[in-house]
């Protein structure tokens, strides 16, 4: 085999394997938070938007909260962390949770269906997870497993992470 044979089958080789790495990176939705645009006062609520975008080329369906007020939080996991980069502490509704002995299992049987392209916006009540009351920057981003029974494998996705300041009342 010549010198230009075996660097043609390198370089096609090389090309082949780079194209299959990149194509499975691509991840099958995207998570997006927005910031807000003034400080927060200490002790008020704070609600972040979460945009979920079917970035891929199929149907999606996204596990739904039933009932009149859904509660969409519990399908994210928030990360909130101080300007020294430590876990912000937890609410008292997060202490009462850990506290309780009662466990659930959820099952819903609503979905939201997503098409390529589209999105919906989830509306999340950090302060109800998180104490948020000391004034500071706080860093927010949150990830959502894969949907489940799909055949789109497992793991999560990952949004971009917003700072939030919170200054004293």
């Amino acid at each position: 085999m010549t010198r230009i044979a075996k660097y043609c089958i390198c370089a096609f080789a090389f090309t082949f394997f780079a194209a299959l790495s990149e194509g499975s990176d691509k991840q099958l939705f995207s998570l997006t938070l927005a910031a807000p645009t003034e400080p927060l006062k200490a002790g008020a609520e704070v609600r972040l938007h979460v945009t979920v975008t079917n970035t891929s080329e199929r149907n999606i369906a996204f596990i739904r909260s039933p009932g009149l007020i859904p509660e969409e939080a519990f399908r994210y996991d928030m990360d909130v962390r101080n300007e020294q980069g430590k876990s912000a502490p937890p609410s008292v509704y997060v202490r009462q949770l850990k506290n309780s002995t009662t466990v659930t299992e959820e099952i819903s049987r609503y979905a939201r269906w997503l098409k390529p392209g589209e999105f919906f916006v989830d509306d999340l009540e950090i302060t109800k997870f998180y104490d948020l009351s000391q004034p500071g920057k706080y860093t927010i981003s949150v990830t959502r497993p894969i949907p489940p029974r799909q055949n789109l494998g497992e793991g999560k996705v990952k949004s971009n992470s917003i700072t939030v300041t919170v200054v004293t009342q």
